[in-house]
């Protein structure tokens, strides 16, 4: 069995730099050929942060492409390098996927836009918010803590996608930290999510993040630098970055309608820009419409084998 992939640096327009994904195209013969074990040992052959298996439209769902993601460890529900990175080559070979619309993985049906101009794609992001409370980690560097807590609070994004949100001082406090606050055996184990929430199975990793105010050139925007650390440090966490935004978002007093912009892996040498955009409900206790945006932009082309 033959797959043919595509490369894509995703959250950047310029080539090697931003988070790299894999695409791997599944024709419609031979999804049903492809097994969870093969799609693992695929993924762990890339060793990429996450790379996605795009499946072909089926006739009766022609709107819509399933996308399976994986990291070389697990399957995901969520993720949002790999879901701007799938969007934009379906929207940039819509030859192929004429009437593709949307976007389905375990976590939901992900609607999208694609601004051509621009080369950036804007899609709808499933959420189901939730703040952990029963065993909140201290904050690793209390001297460097920017923020009034001394534990961290844990959020899912989506059930199966958790984060600790960890907020330094300044660009030199988030420069120091070197791992996540959970080692490498512990990231799948749950051991910090609330049990019997529902959110208690998946993924949990590290996010720092450092406040950079407003822009004087974009004074609605909030910029935010940030670092991901799990298995790896992670150049572009997109479903980290929508978790940030969420919780800044329903924990702080201001406008229904929040954007951000989340600039990461600059410490990598690998610079991720990240859109988000939050629409609260009235009384701003729950998020109305989650979007998130960026950029990618094709590197290598390719086929791999599978033994059958």
């Amino acid at each position: 069995m033959q797959l043919q992939f595509t490369t894509v640096d995703v959250f950047t327009k310029t080539r090697y730099v931003g988070n790299p994904l894999a695409v791997v195209r599944v024709p419609a013969a031979l999804r049903s050929k492809l097994s969870e074990q093969q799609k693992q040992k695929i993924a762990n052959e890339f060793n990429l942060s996450e790379i996605t298996f795009l499946h072909e439209p089926t006739s009766e769902e022609p709107e819509i492409a399933d996308y399976d993601i994986f990291t070389a460890l697990s399957r995901m529900t969520f993720a949002g390098h790999p879901t701007i990175g799938t969007t934009i080559y379906v929207a940039t070979h819509a030859a192929a996927y004429p009437t593709v619309r949307k976007l389905r993985t375990i976590a939901g049906i992900i609607p999208f836009e694609f601004n051509k101009e621009l080369g950036t794609a804007a899609v709808g992001i499933p959420h189901d918010v939730y703040f952990h409370k029963d065993r909140l980690l201290p904050h690793p560097f209390p001297k460097l803590n920017g923020s009034d807590s001394s534990n961290v609070p844990l959020v899912s994004i989506v059930k199966g996608m958790a984060f600790n949100l960890i907020r330094m001082n300044d660009l030199d406090a988030l420069a120091v930290p070197t791992e996540g606050l959970l080692p490498l055996a512990k990231l799948f184990k749950g051991e910090h999510l609330d049990q019997g929430s529902g959110w208690d199975s998946g993924y949990t990793g590290s996010f720092y993040y450092a406040d950079l105010g407003y822009d004087d050139g974009a004074p609605e925007v909030r910029q935010l630098r940030t670092r991901s650390l799990g298995s790896r440090e992670d150049p572009g966490t997109g479903s980290a970055s929508c978790a940030l935004a969420s919780y800044l978002s329903l924990t702080e007093d201001g406008d229904r309608r929040r954007k951000f912009h989340l600039t990461q892996g600059v410490e990598m040498g690998r610079r991720s820009d990240i859109y988000v955009e939050v629409l609260l409900k009235e009384g701003g206790k729950e998020i109305e419409e989650l979007k998130m945006s960026g950029a990618a932009v094709e590197v290598m082309e390719g086929v791999l084998t599978v033994d059958e």
